[in-house]
């Protein structure tokens, strides 16, 4: 990168230094002439490329490494973080796989179990009712994001390790159980990993992640399956989408 914050075609000319650093640093990372993994110039090189203090870098690189865009660790390079993947109701697989990343699945268990007092009460069935667990990991570009458990029940045709792999959820639960979806509910919730959570998404334990529950309902409107999302934090975010009908005038 060649630009520097004294280029008369610069558009952060008049803006404080470390912004104007912030935003070519930024720039970079989002045109993804930085890949994630990358590493950046040093605060040194910084420094003389842009012919500022070593103060004014920091606080650039703060800004970038509270946005989550980098990754700093004593002693080593600073380098590019992987983007935050938006997920949206399309499913998991089929959201990491829109940012151009590769989804990868790894099954935990698939099994009968008796429902959860409160998953049970989800599915309006009661607690004492067999159901069928899915249970995997979810990762992006072979880095783990979420751990999703499904609790489905209805009986279903046989469900298999690699239809879990490959399939996305939303259209696999459905079809073993020879329904329709017609909606979702869900609610979000900050929590912190558990040990066992931080150990299958390779992260530290306390660390912040979002727990995505969802209710999915058949044609009928009555609950097919509960899908307990936990997703890391620091490597996706939850978008939600809400269509308005218009009335037209008369």
């Amino acid at each position: 990168m060649n630009t520097s914050i004294t280029d008369t075609g610069n558009p952060y000319l008049h803006v404080p230094k470390y912004f104007r650093i912030q935003r070519e640093l930024w720039d970079n990372i989002q045109q993804r002439r930085w890949l994630p993994g990358a590493p950046i110039p040093s605060e040194t090189e910084l420094c003389e490329q842009y012919k500022v203090s070593r103060g004014t870098v920091r606080r650039a690189l703060d800004e970038l490494d509270r946005q989550g865009l980098i990754i700093r660790s004593p002693g080593k390079s600073t380098v590019v973080n992987m983007p935050k993947i938006p997920l949206l109701a399309s499913g998991f697989r089929t959201d990491i796989a829109k940012k151009g990343l590769i989804p990868g699945t790894r099954v935990l268990t698939i099994s009968q179990v008796t429902a959860p007092g409160d998953i049970a009460d989800l599915l309006q069935v009661p607690p004492s009712t067999p159901v069928l667990l899915i249970e995997r990991v979810i990762s992006a570009d072979g880095v783990p994001i979420i751990v999703e458990s499904a609790h489905i029940s209805r009986p279903s045709d046989p469900v298999t390790a690699k239809e879990v792999e490959t399939t996305s959820l939303l259209e696999l639960i459905p079809q073993k159980c020879h329904v329709f979806l017609s909606k979702a509910v869900e609610s979000y919730e900050p929590i912190l990993l558990s040990a066992e959570k931080s150990h299958l998404l390779q992260t530290a334990k306390g660390e912040l992640a979002i727990r995505d529950q969802a209710v999915l309902y058949d044609l009928q409107n009555e609950p097919l399956y509960v899908s307990t999302a936990i997703v890391r934090g620091d490597k996706a975010r939850i978008v939600t989408e809400t269509s308005f009908q218009v009335h037209p005038e008369s």
